[in-house]
């Protein structure tokens, strides 16, 4: 944890270990997830200099991106990885609520195509699924997630954002955008080039 009240004297505050093979950490509020090759954590930051584990779901090891709505966390877990092993390609959505956080519930599952990055927008799931394209899954039953559309536009999608009704989209060669003011309808606007 770095202070940085003042971006041009920055600090060191304090370090917590959360094992081996971190992929994302996704803050919401005062909870901090964090999706490893073997787990998704959970850690109050209410103190943000101390961070404490609240909650833990182990599964077999696998690529372990991590989003949240505050209620529900959506994990995803890829195979045919060599960093991350793993035989799975899933979606995975876990309630939290309540007391829950201590002990995630599954409550929905579903089978996607090497799922990456993904992103949360009010009932809208996004899924990264690389050349198989952007995945839009309707979660407004988190017990039956729906896969509803998948887009490709010949783009591999490794990791996406969704704010203020625009989705960004990182896909070989830049990132693509889309309008989501109809979050189950995402309308490609432009690409910003990556000449890298």
């Amino acid at each position: 944890m770095y202070d940085i009240t003042d971006p041009a004297n920055t600090g060191l505050k304090n370090t917590v270990s959360v094992g081996f093979d971190v992929e994302t950490i996704f803050p919401y509020n005062d909870k901090l997830f964090i999706g490893s090759a073997s787990a998704m954590y959970i850690y109050d930051i209410s103190d943000p200099k101390k961070p404490a584990l609240q909650g833990t779901v182990s599964h077999i090891r696998a690529c372990d991106p991590v989003v949240t709505d505050g209620s529900y966390a959506y994990v995803t877990l890829r195979s045919n990885n060599a960093g991350c092993g793993g035989t799975q390609n899933v979606l995975n959505i876990y309630d939290i609520s309540g007391g829950k956080i201590l002990n995630p519930v599954l409550t929905g599952t579903t089978a996607l195509p090497q799922p990456y990055g993904l992103s949360i927008y009010g009932n809208t799931l996004y899924v990264c699924c690389g050349e198989a394209g952007l995945a839009v899954v309707d979660v407004t039953d988190r017990k039956k997630p729906v896969v509803t559309d998948a887009i490709t536009l010949g783009k591999n999608y490794t990791d996406v954002i969704a704010f203020d009704n625009t989705l960004f989209a990182y896909v070989q060669g830049g990132i693509a955008l889309f309008d989501i003011s109809d979050s189950q309808n995402p309308v490609f606007i432009s690409e910003i080039k990556n000449n890298l």
